[in-house]
């Protein structure tokens, strides 16, 4: 998904956090070429990744008093229309998903919030060279960068401004 950035100054194609999460995500999925095929066939296994994907987000950045949950800033959906094509990252994606699922007896998105998390937390100890713990380590980078470029996400840090001098271009929409 291309965004045009309105910015004096900004690239003219692609804004340089997505470049950064498509070359990271590329270029960390290319040792899963010797894994079988573990990319979803049908649309219920692709309902039942996007559902355990959007629970991984949102356990790692739930809603509080001041700030709203991933899936409210529709930070999974953009992420996986980002990877939307990507054969590699299309299969870590599924590989980190079964994992999740396989952890919380068959369905990560309908667990307690306590199972969840300790899910989350075995499998950020895995070794980056397995598929879930890389899947862990990429997915947690993307989905707080995604997060913490929108504003809404900023109430609780007590800012009024963009963090950097010149902001995100990513965050002029």
């Amino acid at each position: 998904m291309k965004r045009r950035l309105a910015q004096a100054g900004a690239p003219a194609s692609l804004g340089r956090r997505q470049v950064s999460r498509a070359l990271a995500l590329g270029l960390a999925t290319m040792g899963l070429a010797d894994l079988p095929a573990l990319a979803a066939g049908t649309s219920a296994d692709r309902d039942r990744i996007a559902r355990t994907f959007t629970a991984f987000c949102d356990t790692l950045v739930p809603a509080d008093e001041l700030t709203p949950s991933a899936s409210a800033l529709r930070v999974p959906g953009t992420i996986l229309d980002d990877i939307a094509g990507d054969a590699l990252a299309e299969r870590l994606l599924t590989a980190g998903c079964n994992w999740l699922d396989a952890a919380c007896s068959g369905d990560f998105a309908s667990a307690a919030e306590g199972a969840r998390i300790a899910a989350c937390e075995k499998m950020q100890t895995l070794p980056w060279q397995s598929p879930p713990g890389r899947f862990f380590h990429l997915m947690r980078n993307t989905v707080m960068a995604e997060y913490y470029v929108q504003p809404a996400s900023w109430h609780g840090l007590a800012l009024t401004r963009t963090p950097q001098p010149l902001g995100f271009f990513d965050a002029v929409r």
